[in-house]
């Protein structure tokens, strides 16, 4: 097992990460080799689940660009908001209420309030998994199934990077940087369709206005279950410790000072 310094890690100490446990999408901006790019603009985005999810788009017009200290001095995929964006080769096997997602963000025009950085589902409902601003004021929220389950929106959006996770099943629950945010209704959930695929740096997936992304977005982890406890505050410390966000950790969140390890 390969042994890598972050903050809050000394060097002799193995780092938990996603690859330790089973995931169903997760993209990296940290890791240069799931990248192609020509002259900064990304064709591909490779996908490290093992899955084959990989981000890709073809139209140069549409590439966002790779940074390498485009969030916290630290690498980041960088979408314009006008027409960026990444679709992922296939999304079978996503089309579960049974899932929990992890976005590190930081939108660059936090007042559009309309871009959405990640979206799987069907445009007719705007069912699917999603990391969404609410339309009528500068809040977000995402969600895991049907619309009409989505937690109460929470946390007002700046220009801040951010940390977003929500866990899935019949209550969702929402949290910003390790705080609950919102909790879903408490009802039965069907699994949703997905007829529009899904994308990374739009909302196309589950919006007609596409409603694409300006900003930052440098890790995105997908896992196929609804995370216990243990497991969102493992994600949440190893992307805090990874992307330099250690602060925006409540003082009570046990991976605030050290990461997690295995």
């Amino acid at each position: 097992m390969t042994l890598r310094w972050r903050p809050g890690y000394t060097w002799n100490e193995t780092i938990w990460n996603p690859s330790m446990i089973s995931t169903a999408l997760w993209l990296d901006a940290a890791d240069a080799s799931t990248i192609t790019e020509s002259g900064g603009a990304v064709s591909q985005w490779d996908d490290k689940s093992g899955n084959g999810r990989n981000a890709i788009q073809l139209a140069a017009a549409s590439q966002p660009n790779y940074s390498a200290t485009g969030l916290n001095s630290l690498p980041a995929i960088d979408f314009d908001g006008t027409c960026d964006e990444l679709a992922l080769s296939t999304v079978a096997g996503l089309a579960s209420v049974s899932q929990s997602l992890f976005i590190v963000a930081k939108r660059d025009n936090a007042a559009g309030r309309t871009e959405i950085p990640f979206s799987v589902g069907n445009t007719q409902f705007g069912d699917g998994v999603v990391d969404i601003p609410r339309w009528t004021d500068n809040i977000m929220y995402s969600q895991v199934g049907r619309s009409g389950n989505r937690p109460t929106p929470f946390s007002v959006i700046t220009d801040s990077p951010y940390i977003n996770a929500i866990t899935g099943g019949v209550i969702q629950k929402s949290y910003t940087n390790g705080l609950l945010m919102g909790t879903g209704t408490t009802q039965s959930q069907s699994d949703f369709a997905i007829s529009n695929g899904g994308y990374v740096g739009s909302g196309r997936a589950v919006s007609n206005s596409l409603r694409f992304f300006d900003g930052k977005i440098s890790e995105i982890v997908l896992v196929p279950s609804v995370a216990t406890l243990d497991l969102r505050q493992r994600i949440e410390g190893y992307l805090a410790h990874k992307w330099g966000l250690t602060a925006n950790l409540p003082a009570d969140h046990p991976y605030k000072l050290v990461g997690p390890t295995p």
